[in-house]
């Protein structure tokens, strides 16, 4: 693991507030000191998850994951330690340093870097082939579909009719072909190369910061695919991306965002002057995406196509943006048509009119399930009935309940009574849920040991106070490397905080950060317990080795018996006077 500074890892720490950042992706609620929220990496009904500001540390108490800002970041992104750190650095404005002894990272770095230049040089040649004369025919091909006003905000270009162009304006800007490769644009076949995208209308999707990733391509005729998207490539993993994300994203008054399913949908409303379009690149959205999502807002208006897939894909995304914690509306399309052809036809209030009649995620399963069912067949109204109260069942707010159960009553004609009665043979709430309580909570035993390690994360001025008192006590290999790092860094001038542990001890980060949840008893002085640790560390070992010789003694002869009784007697009195009399003042 590379290296920082312990300035420079302070000054990050520092700046990314552990609450704030995690407040980025769940909801924390405080309760006493802490702040609590459902485990945003398994499913829980009830808060497990739990955030100590003071300590700048996270922990779960049920799948047992914990440690700093870092640590989070490299579990909720799924990156790297170096990656979470520029991650962060890149957050706050913070310049990365030079990391030392990792080759292979600035190789990657400088590698990304070179690929992102092609990849900018290359969306600019796809313009700049849109405004020549060979691109005439896809200029009135959006022009056709009246999104030619948008051209230049979105980067648009041309893909020529060629098997090469591409390849060949690449290779004169000194890039090679693997690089062209790594990044999908260009392949190969039996010694021959060949463009990716050849005679298209060309979308670059660019990536949270403004870099193109990947493109999209469009054909302008009744050609198959219709749409040709990059594939999983060095730079461009779908599933954490959604176009024009990184322009929505600087709107200061962002309220809430519009999800489509693809690129044309985005540049078609916003050609009409809907600005706050992003699109799942597909229908299929991921969890990935929804966790990028809810970064900007928590107010999502889902706008999929009416069609079969696209009413499947809406009822997934439904249960993904709820499962954030996402206010999640569906536009219903009107006629079978796309979001695009709808704005082309009817223009920018058309669509907010819609908008203001976007109905809930509950409502529109309900309506879903209900067009399955012929409502005028007695025994198909009650198979509906039974399967809308069960989906009504699993939502969390008693309220809400009450509200869809009254509207599948007057879908059905049946009695509230009787559908609260059905709802209460399968109401999740009955279910056993694992409920928060700080003390219930902390039941792991923790070793002496592992209280003192905990204590001198949060309070290394006690290793410059007294670091004799310390010396030999730790016998973890752990807490021994844990407690010279601090001895060094104090040595230094410098007293290191607990986040900075936490990352520094990166790898064992879950492990720390249970045994930090150890609260020092009241009425007790940070130095008074420690000396009190260090006695009982003592006290149990001095035990143990007394243990250890009493179960030996049967094996010994007379007079190894005898010199083992001394031994045993010599213990004794060590722990008599450690009893009495151990740090007396």
């Amino acid at each position: 693991m590379a290296r920082f500074s312990e300035e420079w890892l302070a000054q990050l720490l520092d700046k990314n507030d552990i609450a704030d950042v995690i407040g980025e992706y769940v909801h924390l609620e405080k309760k006493g000191t802490r702040l609590w929220a459902a485990c945003p990496w398994h499913a829980e009904r009830n808060p497990s998850f739990c955030v100590t500001p003071e300590k700048q540390m996270f922990y779960c108490f049920s799948c047992k994951k914990g440690g700093s800002v870092i640590n989070f970041i490299m579990e909720q992104e799924k990156m790297s330690y170096l990656e979470a750190v520029q991650f962060l650095a890149e957050r706050v404005g913070m310049e990365m340093p030079e990391v030392q002894n990792d080759e292979a990272y600035q190789k990657k770095k400088a590698y990304t870097k070179r690929l992102q230049e092609m990849m900018k040089e290359l969306a600019l040649h796809y313009h700049e082939n849109l405004l020549q004369p060979e691109g005439k025919i896809a200029r009135e091909y959006l022009k056709k579909r009246k999104i030619s006003n948008v051209i230049r905000t979105y980067g648009l270009g041309f893909a020529k009719d060629t098997y090469d162009d591409a390849y060949r304006f690449l290779s004169a800007k000194g890039y090679s072909l693997r690089e062209m490769m790594d990044a999908g644009v260009v392949r190969s076949k039996e010694g021959k190369n060949y463009d990716f995208f050849r005679n298209r209308v060309m979308f670059p999707i660019q990536n949270v910061f403004g870099d193109v990733i990947a493109f999209g391509g469009r054909v302008m005729d009744q050609g198959e695919p219709k749409y040709l998207n990059s594939g999983e490539t060095y730079l461009f993993n779908k599933r954490y991306h959604l176009y024009a994300l990184n322009q929505v994203r600087k709107k200061r008054d962002l309220k809430s965002i519009v999800l489509t399913e693809g690129y044309m949908d985005v540049v078609g409303l916003r050609a009409v002057g809907v600005d706050n379009v992003v699109a799942s690149l597909g229908t299929a959205l991921t969890k990935e995406q929804t966790r990028l999502i809810k970064k900007y807002t928590n107010r999502v208006y889902l706008c999929y196509d009416g069609d079969g897939a696209g009413i499947h894909a809406s009822l997934r995304a439904i249960d993904l943006l709820q499962a954030e914690g996402l206010k999640t509306s569906v536009i219903v399309m009107p006629d079978g048509l796309d979001p695009d052809d709808f704005a082309k036809a009817y223009g920018k209030e058309a669509f907010l009119a819609l908008m203001k009649e976007s109905i809930t995620g509950m409502e529109f399963k309900l309506k879903i399930l209900r067009s399955e069912y012929n409502m005028e067949e007695p025994d198909q109204v009650v198979e509906y009935a039974t399967k809308a109260v069960e989906l009504v069942g699993g939502l969390e707010n008693e309220i809400e309940k009450e509200r869809y159960i009254r509207q599948i009553s007057n879908d059905t004609k049946l009695s509230e009574q009787s559908l609260l009665r059905q709802m209460g043979k399968k109401n999740p709430s009955e279910m056993h849920t694992f409920v928060v309580n700080d003390r219930e909570l902390i039941k792991k035993e923790v070793s002496e040991e592992e209280k003192l390690i905990a204590l001198l994360m949060e309070r290394p001025y006690l290793v410059q106070k007294n670091a004799q008192l310390f010396e030999g006590i730790f016998q973890q290999e752990l807490h021994k490397k844990i407690f010279f790092y601090i001895f060094d860094e104090i040595k230094r001038g410098v007293l290191p905080t607990c986040a900075e542990l936490l990352s520094v001890f990166s790898a064992n980060s879950g492990q720390l950060a249970e045994v930090l949840h150890q609260e020092i008893p009241e009425g007790t002085s940070a130095e008074d317990y420690a000396e009190t640790l260090v006695k009982r560390v003592k006290i149990s070992r001095l035990k143990e080795e007394r243990e250890q010789l009493i179960g030996e003694m049967q094996k010994m002869d007379a007079a190894q018996r005898k010199e083992a009784m001394k031994q045993v007697s010599a213990l004794n009195v060590q722990l008599h006077r450690m009893n009495d009399h151990f740090f007396r003042r």
